[in-house]
C-alpha cells in the first residue's frame, strides 16, 4: 500500500512539474521579454514560468509589491495579478466590506485585470471563519 501512495504522490507532482516548469530568462521568447520590460521596467526578483499557453512571471516591484502576470508566446499580455494593501482598494469595495462584513478584517487583496476588465480578490477573516470575495470596481460582488 505504501508503494502505491508514492507512485501516486511521484506521478501527480511528476504531472505538475510538465505542465509549469520553471525556466531561465534566456529560454523565454524575446517578444516576451521585451514587451515584459515596457511593461514593467523597474521589475526585481524576476522568475519566469513556462505555461501551457505561454509564459507567467513572478516579481516585484516598488517597496516589496507582488505582481504575476501571464504572457501569449507572441508578447501579448493575458492577465496580470497585482498584490495591494487595504489602503490600495478602491473606496467602493471598503465600503462593501464596511457594510455586509462588518466584523471581518481583510486578510488578503489583489488587483486581477484580465481582458482589460479589472476586479478584485479580497480574503476576509473573522475568528475562525474565513471569506474569499471578488468585486467588480464599484464594489458589487461578481463571483
Amino acid at each position: 500500500m505504501k508503494k502505491h501512495v508514492l507512485l501516486f504522490i511521484h506521478l501527480v507532482f511528476g504531472s505538475i512539474a510538465v505542465f509549469a516548469q520553471d525556466i531561465a530568462a534566456s529560454q523565454v521568447p524575446s517578444v516576451v521579454i521585451n514587451q515584459f520590460n515596457t511593461d514593467f521596467p523597474k521589475a526585481k526578483d524576476v522568475e519566469w514560468e513556462q505555461k501551457s499557453n505561454g509564459y507567467k512571471v513572478d516579481f516585484e516591484q516598488g517597496w516589496n509589491k507582488d505582481f504575476k502576470v501571464w504572457y501569449a508566446a507572441d508578447g501579448k499580455q493575458l492577465k496580470s495579478v497585482e498584490d495591494l494593501t487595504k489602503n490600495e482598494l478602491p473606496k467602493s469595495i471598503l465600503s462593501a466590506i464596511n457594510k455586509d462584513y462588518k466584523n471581518y478584517h481583510i486578510d488578503d487583496a489583489e488587483k486581477i485585470t484580465e481582458d482589460k476588465k479589472v476586479s478584485y480578490k479580497v480574503e476576509l477573516e473573522y475568528k475562525n471563519d474565513e471569506k474569499i470575495i471578488y468585486f467588480n470596481e464599484q464594489g458589487l460582488p461578481i463571483k
